[in-house]
């Protein structure tokens, strides 16, 4: 039974393996992550993180160990309602070819209806929200497919909100943008997390971004959590050197005081 203290949206990991084949991508891993959380994952090419998110998102069941929410195995959700408590952005979002924005935000409404639920009023003011929270309401109606990257990805980020989801789980959503959009994506699900005391877990490849948009950083390393804290613990030279495997600095930004790093 579920312990009653422990929110629905609490995430659990126990020592989670998995392996294609002899071959071993994650041993071993334990992560805790909380409501109102959001946890960047970090590390090399390799090191396991995207097939981490996988795992978390039941897109991939794992060899060994077991994935918790709110103390309740995810294997033991049905489809539907696992729909409804986890969002998850891939790194590489489907083509949405002709499909205008707010159609594909509705998208995100369908755990909640179904195939042949009918889509009603509470649907349709969940999606002129996630469009209004997003900014999105004068490309509401343009197609996706003729929109820059950082305003794809805001259209997928509402669609992932329209859906209303506990837990969102974003695969490098900063790759390929410029630095406005990084920051605005980033910004905005770091808002979103606050407001709504969701659990965010996103794959970052920018320790810096990890560092001022993320509460918790955990760090992967030859498919093992090398370390999981703060920012403050982990923006230092030597878990950064242990992390990436070159020299690095830290300083103190000027103005947000948060810490940055840098190539010796």
């Amino acid at each position: 039974m579920v312990d009653e203290g422990v929110r629905r949206d609490f995430l659990s990991l126990r020592d989670i393996g998995f392996s294609a084949g002899r071959k071993a991508i994650l041993s071993g891993i334990d992560l805790d992550i909380g409501p109102g959380t959001v946890c960047g994952l970090v590390g090399p090419n390799g090191s396991g993180k995207s097939t981490l998110l996988k795992i978390i998102a039941r897109q991939v069941v794992p060899t060994s160990g077991s994935v918790m929410w709110g103390g309740r195995p995810a294997s033991a959700w049905s489809n539907r309602a696992f729909a409804r408590h986890v969002s998850y952005m891939p790194q590489f979002t489907p083509a949405a070819d002709g499909m205008t924005v707010r159609e594909l935000v509705a998208l995100g409404r369908f755990p909640w209806h179904g195939t042949l639920g009918r889509f009603g009023e509470k649907d349709a003011r969940a999606v002129e929200e996630a469009i209004a929270r997003t900014e999105l309401e004068e490309f509401a109606d343009r197609r996706v497919d003729e929109m820059s990257g950082g305003e794809r990805q805001r259209a997928w980020i509402a669609m992932m909100l329209a859906q209303d989801a506990r837990c969102l789980i974003l695969d490098e959503p900063t790759s390929a943008l410029d630095l406005a959009h990084q920051t605005g994506v980033l910004s905005l699900v770091r808002s979103l997390a606050e407001e709504r005391g969701l659990t965010v877990i996103v794959v970052l490849h920018d320790i810096n971004l990890a560092a001022r948009y993320c509460d918790r950083i955990t760090a992967l390393g030859g498919g093992r959590i090398l370390m999981s804290g703060p920012p403050a613990e982990i923006m230092r030279q030597e878990p950064l050197r242990e992390i990436f495997g070159v020299e690095m600095g830290v300083f103190e930004h000027p103005q947000h005081r948060q810490p940055v790093s840098y190539l010796l």
